[in-house]
């Protein structure tokens, strides 16, 4: 069963300051805007998508009187059930003292950016959690593409052999090399809440690896780099029931890369997520924990926890092993 996210943004300047609360669900979300100093309820709308492609969501209104908050409730209603094709409703309690006609105009251009805002953070969770309809690529034993598929098929019942990733990054420091291991969202569809790699995922059709790698890491901890950036150690295959009728069973490549930590603290102050440095995507990560190489072993027999089947697999391997300390030492 997947899980309801709870999602809050804020955008603009007193006196045009937004902000609002979503509630996320599998087939449908609800939203509440307001202005922080004055909220109050307005007008709801409710959303709901059409069949046709390309057709604007229809909106059903229903307005406090003397209050003009049915245009905004309207705009993020419709647009949100338009990108995301599920039922929405909104409501909007929107204030600046003494308004003008100015300044609902731009009362009513801040409301795009919350929109945009919302977008943004809701595609996100959805990835996260699988409510949208990307698609893996089946690979045969040795790897080699055999067709698309989708991702929810290639996790059914024993799985599909599909192409995956993951990728290590190195923190140098004064005394010894370490990985950051990061513990993934509660809010993931599988293995929620595990420590895993910095970084996975899966490519897209026609992807190479490495591009997909380095796009998920920008994706997930705000790190820039180039297919060129990253090493990749080598590959494991492995199989791993979740217990709920899902599976993973991948064909995947396991990369290594390392930063300046200096420059990512710099860029990390952009966001409220920054965890050991990294501005990270709090949609996929909860936790950045740096790991000393001599503390791999533990971490493979469960001490002080127990790892993703994948990052199990990809650091018992012993030339991956070989590799990474290749990798870290050369």
């Amino acid at each position: 069963m997947q899980e309801i996210a709870i999602v809050e943004v804020q955008v603009g300047e007193p006196p045009f300051a937004l902000g609002a609360v979503a509630v996320v669900m599998p087939q449908g979300i609800t939203v509440t805007a307001y202005s922080p100093a004055h909220a109050h309820l307005g007008a709801t709308a409710q959303a709901i998508p059409r069949p046709e492609p390309g057709r604007t969501a229809t909106v059903s209104i229903l307005a406090v009187p003397c209050h003009r908050d049915e245009i905004p409730a309207r705009e993020i209603a419709a647009a949100l059930a338009t990108r995301f094709d599920v039922p929405v409703a909104a409501s909007a309690g929107l204030h600046v003292d003494a308004a003008t006609e100015d300044d609902i105009h731009q009362l009513l251009d801040v409301t795009q950016q919350l929109i945009k805002k919302l977008i943004e953070r809701i595609e996100r969770i959805r990835r996260a959690t699988w409510a949208n309809e990307e698609q893996v690529v089946a690979v045969d034993s040795s790897g080699k593409p055999v067709r698309p598929i989708s991702r929810h098929l290639a996790h059914q019942g024993d799985g599909i052999l599909h192409q995956a990733f993951m990728i290590f990054l190195l923190q140098r420091t004064e005394h010894e090399p370490q990985l950051l291991l990061c513990r993934r969202s509660r809010s993931k569809r599988l293995w929620g809440g595990v420590l895993a790699d910095t970084c996975s995922g899966h490519p897209l059709p026609g992807e190479e690896l490495a591009a997909a790698a380095v796009r998920r890491l920008k994706e997930e901890t705000g790190i820039e780099l180039g297919s060129q950036d990253v090493s990749m150690l080598g590959h494991v295959v492995y199989q791993e029931d979740y217990g709920d009728g899902s599976c993973e069973h991948e064909w995947c490549a396991v990369f290594a890369a390392e930063y300046d930590q200096a420059d990512v603290a710099i860029r990390s102050s952009r966001g409220s997520g920054a965890m050991n440095g990294l501005p990270v995507n709090t949609d996929e990560i909860e936790e950045v924990i740096p790991v000393k190489l001599h503390e791999i072993p533990g971490y493979l027999c469960g001490d002080p926890e127990p790892l993703a089947p994948w990052t199990l697999a990809a650091l018992s391997d012993p030339q991956i092993q070989k590799a990474l300390e290749t990798f870290v030492y050369s």
